[in-house]
């Protein structure tokens, strides 16, 4: 079982297209696994989950599903590829005609599949392709076609993503192909929908109703890759479950340099907050091609971790890279040295969390994390029937893993995006000694504590309902509390004062 408490995403595709490859990548330390819309049929894409669940059921945790939805993103068209370049070789200097009506790209012709673009554009704006990796400046149009000078040359391919930073292009918030995409995860019981290129927190709001009226609970994350976004950050950040920083996209369409800047605040409010938060974009992007990362590479995820991030994320590393496997292993290895360097270092400060909702919960979080500090525990065990629980723990930044228990699969898939927390599936017991009998003897089969090691176990009232949280006990693994409690006795009752000490009687929602 994996201790490390970072999480990594990655993105599927056909390079790990196998049940064998995906459980590779889970027992390599992937925890969440990300189906991009913007490639792909509705039909791969239940494919892909049939085999990613599959695999799944072989692992020992608990893994979630992200579905990312395209959003108002302008991609170019199909491109017939020129030998084996993959795509259209274009030149400095080159002119390239981008037109209104659907085409195969071919001859320095090309078409998107937002053709509402070619009214957009005018003369001088700036055509950015594939993350500013290829640029052009628009130097003639009509109705039918934009005319573009290349400036920085490449391989155009096919449906690579289009900005135009000088351009207010009028694209509605949620696309037609989101809302059909929407309605699949929905049927599909994914746990997560990622919504691109939200401008504020109308766009969250949007689709949570949608869910709403669907009868879904899958979570909403925000992906910030506007600056209407980085203006707007407060309210989206209230209306979202989570964040995803997708520096690609807003690496283009904002100063490159303010993009290090964004994530540290990014991070940190949604660490206020009490929201999940994943850095995502090149962070490994050369292992996409090479077997190992190049030094900035390793020092941009660690600098991810350092920064408070719940998870990091791989894109083309995974679903097209050569060295899938290799990239998860060697992503979790700085997570791995980046942790234990943390772990050396004095605790931070006491965590605040500026909670409107969920405030005891935050306050029963932060008492645990200072009795982890002050009596250097070895774990920390939640029952967290909907992750919400879970989620606020993950939050303090506990020094050591926090096992949360439920008999939720969808919460217990949910928590696997939470930074140190590792999901547990548990019946709901009903004694005090039911509970921590289980737990002594979990996490010693699991190698996650020896006997002797003292843990926390935050219990209460009634595991099944949420705000009964009451309490919690430092329990010495090995202790047998039978010589302490009577087998009758119930779970809301707490042990006798001879048996190990019981702290903190506040009432918190799960």
């Amino acid at each position: 079982m994996s201790m490390i408490r970072t999480k990594i995403v990655a993105t599927m595709g056909p390079a790990v297209a196998s049940v064998e490859a995906l459980l590779a990548l889970f027992r390599q330390g992937v925890d969440v696994c990300r189906l991009n819309f913007s490639h792909g049929s509705l039909g791969e894409h239940l494919l892909m989950l049939r085999k990613i669940r599959e695999a799944a059921a072989m692992h020992d945790q608990p893994v979630a599903i992200l579905g990312d939805l395209c959003g108002p993103k302008i991609r170019l068209g199909k491109i017939k590829p020129v030998g084996d370049t993959g795509g259209m070789p274009i030149a400095i200097g080159d002119e390239l005609v981008l037109q209104r009506a659907a085409i195969e790209g071919a001859d320095g012709v090309v078409s998107s599949i937002f053709p509402q673009m070619i009214d957009d554009v005018q003369i001088g704006h700036r055509v950015l392709i594939e993350d500013g990796l290829l640029r052009f400046l628009c130097v003639d149009k009509n109705y039918n076609r934009l005319v573009l000078q290349c400036t920085d040359g490449g391989i155009l391919k096919s449906s690579k993503g289009i900005n135009l930073p000088d351009t207010d292009v009028q694209t509605p918030a949620i696309t037609d192909k989101d809302w059909r995409d929407a309605d699949w995860a929905i049927d599909n019981d994914l746990d997560y929908l990622a919504l691109s290129f939200v401008r504020h927190a109308d766009d969250i709001n949007l689709l949570r109703q949608h869910l709403v009226n669907k009868v879904s609970d899958i979570h909403i994350v925000a992906k910030i890759e506007k600056p209407e976004a980085v203006k707007a950050i407060a309210g989206i950040i209230e209306a979202t479950d989570g964040l995803m920083v997708a520096r690609g996209d807003l690496g283009v369409e904002m100063d490159v340099a303010e993009v290090p800047i964004i994530q540290k605040d990014l991070v940190r409010r949604c660490q206020a907050a009490g929201k999940p938060v994943i850095v995502a974009t090149q962070m490994l992007n050369s292992m996409i091609t090479d077997s190992s990362p190049t030094r900035a590479e390793v020092s941009d995820v660690a600098n991810a971790i350092f920064d408070g991030t719940d998870a990091v994320m791989l894109s083309g590393e995974t679903s097209v890279g050569k060295f899938p496997v290799v990239t998860v292993r060697t992503m979790a290895h700085i997570a791995k040295v980046t942790e234990a360097y943390l772990d050396t270092m004095p605790p931070r400060g006491e965590p605040t969390l500026a909670l409107k909702t969920l405030p005891v919960s935050a306050a029963m979080a932060r008492g645990v994390w200072q009795v982890v500090n002050d009596m250097k525990l070895k774990l920390v065990v939640v029952w967290s029937q909907t992750g919400s629980t879970a989620r606020l723990f993950s939050k303090n930044r506990m020094s050591v893993p926090i096992l949360a228990l439920s008999s939720d699969h969808r919460a217990l898939r949910r928590m696997a995006l939470h930074y140190g927390v590792i999901p547990q599936e548990m019946p709901p017991p009903t004694t005090t000694v039911d509970l921590i009998t289980w737990v002594d003897g979990f996490v010693r089969a699991k190698q996650m504590a020896a006997p002797g090691d003292r843990i926390v176990i935050v219990s209460g009232l009634s595991m099944s309902t949420p705000g009964t949280m009451n309490n919690f006990v430092i329990h010495t693994v090995g202790e047998d509390w039978t010589e302490h409690v009577t087998p009758s006795q119930s779970l809301p009752q707490p042990a006798t004062p001879t048996g190990p000490t019981h702290l903190h009687d506040t009432p918190v929602h799960q």
